[in-house]
């Protein structure tokens, strides 16, 4: 994903901001580096409706 980027606020309880920040340290390998909170938001989100594209698509046939 490229290009311009839009903020937006998410709130989020304590317990998903703690898996959050353990996601990001189980990425830290793979990655080489700790992504950012945002970083992980965004794999998330893009994994997320990719895979409720595949869904829908699915259910209409």
């Amino acid at each position: 994903m490229s290009g311009a980027r839009t903020q937006i606020n998410v709130r989020l309880s304590q317990e998903l901001i703690e898996q959050l920040d353990q996601k990001r340290i189980t990425l830290q390998p793979e990655l080489g580096i700790i992504p950012t909170r945002s970083d992980v938001m965004r794999y998330a989100l893009e994994a997320y409706l990719s895979e409720n594209k595949v869904e829908k698509k699915s259910a209409k046939k």
